[in-house]
């Protein structure tokens, strides 16, 4: 599904008592053996995390305890993620899908829970994603413009754009250090990704699909704190489920505009011909660095012929009037589509 706000993964907490474990090696306690001396470890360990990866689609299931105030709750934590769909794993995370999530983890035999109380589990670091059709090359383009136009201030939160062979892509913040006013999110191409990092996964679930030109928006709701500066109150995992996907949608789009000049606009010059393309991003950059517009005309001095300095004083003219201090020329008609469904035009 494309150009529609998705849940990709989350976090779900369990109460323990709601949970009964099906693996007899969970949450069980164990010693280490030497296999070459023979040696016994006398320490004893708990083993509270069980990892199962199967063709590219990794679940995680772990033993946690809640602290709030005085009180200590044992739960069980179990990861999430729309691969778990397996072949509908572009449809992501929703009130029609959660059944499939729910048979994969229970098909593990690592735990058992009924549905009614997994659809009661708490939630966090809950990643939404919006998928568009982009070229890598597009993509390249539109990272190197969103990063020209990052605040001052927020630099040091956002890594460079990063262009390789395996992906593309642009991140702001990383997920342990995210806070409400500076989200995680990431710009990356998806198709890149299932190619290269995720092949098992693509190779196994998605050989009948067609997944070319996809390019990935993601956005990590953290905690219960980052609800709250969002204004939504999820408390479990049907109310995200049942959420209007306008307020998704609106939460994602956000996320990189908290880094950005949101002043800054960006200007399609699809009438304009090739060299007159040129001359106008010139000017941009030349405005861009602190020259006033009339010092543009100052390149009128190098014609000595009245008339060739007339005409391109005109050509100037009509040029300097499609700028001002805040445009930016942005050349590539793909890029500028991929910004604009991102919301990412920066139109104030």
């Amino acid at each position: 599904m494309l150009n529609v706000v998705k849940i990709d993964s989350l976090k779900l907490r369990i109460p323990k008592y709601k949970v009964t474990y099906v693996d007899p090696t969970f949450a069980a306690e164990y010693v280490k053996v030497y296999e070459d001396s023979g040696l016994i470890d006398e320490h004893i360990n708990l083993d509270k995390h069980k990892v199962d990866v199967s063709n590219g689609i990794t679940t995680r299931i772990a033993v946690f305890h809640a602290v709030q105030g005085t009180m200590c709750e044992e739960q069980i934590v179990i990861q999430c993620n729309a691969k778990q769909l397996r072949g509908n794993y572009f449809l992501g995370i929703n009130k029609n899908t959660i059944k499939d999530v729910y048979h994969y983890i229970m098909d593990l035999n690592i735990i058992s829970v009924s549905f009614e109380d997994f659809l009661l589990a708490y939630i966090s670091d809950i990643d939404v994603c919006y998928d568009v059709v982009v070229s890598p090359e597009a993509m390249r383009e539109a990272n190197r413009e969103i990063y020209r136009n990052i605040l001052p201030s927020m630099y040091k939160f956002v890594g460079n754009p990063f262009a390789k062979k395996t992906n593309t892509g642009l991140q702001f913040n990383i997920r342990e250090k995210a806070t409400p006013a500076k989200p995680y999110c990431k710009i990356y191409h998806k198709t890149l990704e299932l190619q290269y990092k995720s092949c098992d996964f693509a190779n196994t679930y998605l050989k009948t699909q067609n997944y070319e030109n996809i390019g990935r928006l993601e956005y990590c709701i953290k905690n219960s704190k980052h609800q709250k500066h969002l204004g939504v109150g999820l408390r479990c995992l049907n109310d995200l489920l049942n959420i209007d996907m306008n307020v998704l949608e609106r939460i994602i789009f956000s996320g990189v505009l908290s880094y950005i000049d949101k002043k800054t606009i960006l200007f399609e010059y699809k009438d304009l011909s090739p060299t007159d393309r040129m001359i106008l991003y010139f000017i941009n950059k030349y405005i861009s660095n602190g020259a006033d517009k009339q010092s543009i005309y100052s390149v009128l001095n190098t014609y000595e012929n009245p008339q060739e300095r007339s005409r391109m004083k005109k050509k100037l003219t009509q040029l300097v009037e499609n700028v001002d201090d805040q445009n930016r020329l942005v050349s590539n008609q793909e890029t500028l589509n991929f910004l604009r469904v991102l919301k990412l035009d920066f139109k104030s």
